[in-house]
């Protein structure tokens, strides 16, 4: 892939903390995602150690702290990761803020993750880059692991976030997780009704 095709393909760092210095965040529902909301209250998560790559602001790490996970959430815009730790402390919360590139997760994350929960962050990423996070998703999952994720469908051209169907959660992800359920959210946010595809993919 050339340059030219790279830049068309994915925003690069610097892009999304400008988004943060001139706080345009339309993506952020202030909220966390009522999908995943929806699945702890129906019993289907359980406390355990999860890695939440791509966090933003954190409204899924505030929510999941609180309930006991141990929540680890990886942002490389600092802006980001400072909104979140605020986030937390305005709960007296706590949980490990990584500033780094989830690729980048070194050795000491194998097989130490019970759950990955995905919420707009593969939809953000660049294309080329889709192998490398399933990759890097089996690699930090204990065996047995979920990856519990919300793929966003805009059913537009060009990105971020860039289009996710059916058809490409199931290429990237049925060699390397078993998809237990693939279906699109019936709890979605308003503004993201219809888009959502809820997966719940099990580390081989």
């Amino acid at each position: 892939m050339d340059d030219s095709t790279k830049i068309r393909n994915g925003y690069k760092q610097e892009d999304w903390a400008r988004h943060y210095s001139e706080h345009d965040l339309t993506w952020d529902i202030a909220e966390p995602s009522p999908p995943l909301v929806r699945l702890w209250n129906d019993g289907k998560l359980k406390a355990g150690k999860v890695l939440a790559p791509g966090c933003g602001q954190g409204h899924e790490v505030v929510f999941f702290a609180e309930r006991g996970f141990e929540v680890v959430a990886v942002d490389y815009v600092p802006a980001a990761l400072e909104l979140a730790g605020q986030n937390l402390k305005k709960k007296n919360l706590t949980a490990r803020l990584l500033g780094q590139s989830f690729f980048d997760l070194d050795s000491s994350h194998d097989r130490s993750y019970d759950w990955m929960f995905e919420q707009a962050f593969f939809c953000a990423i660049d294309l080329s880059d889709r192998t490398r996070y399933v990759q890097t998703a089996r690699r930090i999952l204990k065996p047995g692991g979920v990856l519990v994720g919300l793929f966003y469908e805009t059913g537009e051209e060009g990105g971020p976030p860039w289009n996710t169907t059916e058809e490409n959660i199931l290429e990237s992800f049925s060699d390397g997780f078993a998809v237990e359920c693939l279906e699109k959210s019936e709890h979605s946010t308003e503004r993201r009704q219809g888009r959502e595809w809820l997966a719940w993919l099990r580390k081989k």
